[in-house]
Formats: structure tokens, sequence, C-alpha cells
């Protein structure tokens, strides 16, 4: 039996289509009693969650291989089928996780030949484990993302395909919604208490909450499990829809499956249409928004600044960012600091006396001039060498203020 897959699915939430779950009970019954799931014959090798791969600009030639690609291109990352946080290989195929999935959507983001990323959905939903990480790695990217709906987008899926720039489903009968959370268990104890089995459970006089929720719903009170931990989850999941999608109608947040039509009417998609529309869609919105993860000359311009500024030859650059050092930082943050590098005040005190020198001396020269007769009236100036008032005069007179302050200054 694969416990790890059974722990799963029994345990988790669920933000998942109801339909779906149901028509897959058998499934997990089978496990349960310790039978495999196997794939079809010739299948044992199926991915469900197809690999991503690229498509040309302007050519739809595949590249499975990002570097392989040309600059432009557009990725395309399924999402498909029932959704869990870890990878499966349980059910005789290989499922790729949310926590893979949005790991390919970094990938695409930050390669240089990808443009803008298509999620290629055709999901129920699945766990509420794992669903807000994906959500917001989506909604981190820093390229445009268009969610491209073929069959069914419910619940989990809606979540994580809402966190897109553009969501276009691609016919009338495509579904949309499943807004909610639910849980899903079977009780057992019937059957083995029938073969025996008897069950005891004893608490700490400590821990009488212990499993409180659980073991009320055994017996038929779900309401400590709602209050808890559906309810609060529901919140959430909503708020987030509100959020990616402000005018999605409010009906819509009940759980209810809409088709496309009802879908594009009440907020929850863009638009119908096929996968060339999306791949024109995401095209445009490449083009009217260069992404970040471009480096372009003006980019070049400010790290070349940077390094001038810190009087270094090169920054630590990785896939996640930038980096400085210790002894970088310090240079930063003294070069920051307030008035750092600003320029010191100018001492005015010698300047304003100079000043006051000249004014006074022009002051006296015209007193002197007004004296009757006075033909060499002197002004009294202390300098090394004697010097008339008119040698004085003559002499400012043909001076800018400047050349007499420093004319002044030596006399």
């Amino acid at each position: 039996m694969k416990y790890r897959i059974l722990s799963a699915l029994l345990r988790s939430s669920w933000a998942i289509d109801e339909r779906f779950a149901i028509s897959h009970g058998g499934v997990v019954a089978g496990l349960m009693n310790g039978l495999e799931a196997s794939a079809e014959s010739g299948d044992s090798t199926e991915s469900l969650n197809a690999l991503p791969y690229a498509l040309g600009s302007g050519t739809q030639k595949k590249y499975s291989v990002y570097d392989d690609a040309p600059q432009g291109s557009i990725a395309i990352i399924p999402v498909r089928g029932p959704l869990m946080k870890d990878d499966q290989e349980d059910c005789g195929y290989f499922s790729a996780g949310m926590d893979t999935l949005a790991s390919r959507i970094r990938e695409a983001d930050r390669h240089e030949n990808i443009s803008s990323l298509i999620l290629y959905i055709d999901s129920p939903g699945g766990t509420v484990d794992g669903t807000q990480a994906f959500a917001d790695t989506i909604k981190a990217a820093s390229k445009p993302v268009v969610a491209f709906i073929d069959g069914i987008m419910a619940s989990a899926a809606l979540w994580i395909g809402s966190s897109a720039d553009h969501i276009i489903a691609q016919n009338s009968t495509t579904e949309i919604g499943s807004i909610g959370v639910m849980i899903q268990f079977a009780d057992m104890r019937a059957k083995w208490e029938s073969e025996g089995i008897k069950f005891h459970r004893i608490m700490a006089d400590q821990s009488s909450d212990k499993n409180k929720d659980f073991i009320d719903a055994l017996d038929g009170d779900y309401q400590g499990i709602k209050t808890q931990q559906l309810n609060p989850l529901a919140d959430i999941f909503i708020s987030a829809v509100k959020s990616n999608r402000p005018a999605a109608d409010n009906s819509v947040f009940t759980g209810k499956v809409y088709l496309a039509e009802d879908a594009l009417q009440l907020g929850l998609i863009d638009a119908i249409g096929s996968l060339d529309d999306a791949i024109l869609k995401a095209s445009e919105l490449s083009a009217a928004s260069p992404h970040a993860n471009s480096l372009t000359s003006h980019t070049m311009i400010k790290l070349t600044n940077l390094t001038a500024a810190l009087g270094v030859e090169a920054i630590e650059v990785t896939d996640e960012g930038a980096y400085l050092n210790q002894q970088q930082l310090a240079v930063l943050e003294e070069r920051l600091a307030p008035d750092a590098g600003a320029p010191a005040e100018p001492d005015t005190s010698e300047v304003d006396a100079l000043n006051e020198r000249i004014i006074t001396l022009e002051a006296e020269l015209a007193e002197a001039r007004r004296l009757p007769g006075a033909e060499t009236a002197s002004v009294s100036v202390s300098s090394d060498a004697d010097t008339s008032t008119e040698d004085i005069n003559a002499v400012l007179s043909t001076m800018s203020i400047a050349e007499r302050m420093a004319y002044l200054k030596s006399h």
C-alpha cells in the first residue's frame, strides 16, 4: 500500500470540485484495501502534468529546453489533474506537485529567452496545502502570465489561475468556479469493530482539546471542524480571489461551478478563445510591460554607477538577485548617511569684514569730497605704505567688488 499518498489523501483539507472527489472514491478505497493503482497498458511513464516547453516567437515551434528557444519565446506550463503539494508517482503516473510547478514558473520567469508564460490549466483543484504558495509564485513573476483553461479550472486551480494577469477559457463548455473548501474522511470503525477490533482513546489530563474537532466529527458534530478549519481557510481563499479578480460578482463565492459564458459575465475570466488567442495576449502583455529580468541598457547603467560609487569592479549577481558584502554595505551606508558628501558651508566672515571696510572707505571718500576747498582730502587707511585718497579713489573706481576685496586685503 502507498502510505504516503494515502496519508495525504485522508488528512488534507481540499479545495476541489466534489464531482471529481466522489468519482475517485473507488481509487481511495482501493488504496485503503491494499490495491495498487496502475496506468493503462503502455502508459507507465505517462506524466499527468506534462513537462513545460517554449513556443518560439512567431514560429509556433516547440522547444523542450529554454536555452534552445529564441529570445521572446513563450513558456507553456501545464497544470493538469488533481493538485497536491508534493510530486506523486503512486497512481500509475507521475503528477508534478505544486512545489514543482512553482519551480517551473520561477525557472521560466528567470530565463532570458522567455518573454511571457501561459498556464495550460485543466484541473478540478487539489489540496489547500501548497495552493497559496503556488499562487503567490505566479503573482510574483516579473513577466506576464496568462491562464488558458482547457476543460476545467475549479477550486484550488481557480485560486491558482486567478493569480495570472489574464484568463482565457477555451470554449463555452469550459467550467470555472467551485470556490470553496471541503474535508472528507471515511469512518472505518464499524467495519473494523465487526471484525473484533476494539478502539480505545486515552487523553492526558492536560489534553482535553486534543483532536476534539475530529473526534466530534466522528460522532456527527461537524461544527468544530467548520469553525476552526474550513471557514478560516474559505475566508482566505475568497479573499485571495477577490484580490486577484476585483470585478468578480459576490455571488461566485458560494462554491458554484459556471460555464464559460456565465463566468465571463460574472468576472471570473477575461475572454473565451483558443490557445492562439492566449499566445497573442501573452505577446501583447509582454510588449506592453517589459519584464524586470531583461537587462536593458538602463539597468546596466545603474549597475555601473553603483559599482563606481562603491569603488569596486563588480557586484555579485545570482539568479536570485544582486548582493553586497559587509564592506560594500558599510561604504554604501556611509555615503547615504545624512549630510554625507554634502559640501561644507563656506566661511563668509572674512568676506563680510572686507565688505564692511569697503563701505566705510567709500563713505569717508564721499565725505571728503563734500568738504569746502578740500583739494587733497585724505583718508586714514592702515597700510605698510602711505597712500593718498586720490590714489585709493582712482584704484577702487576701476575695480569690481571681488577685486576691491583682494586689493584691500593686500594693502
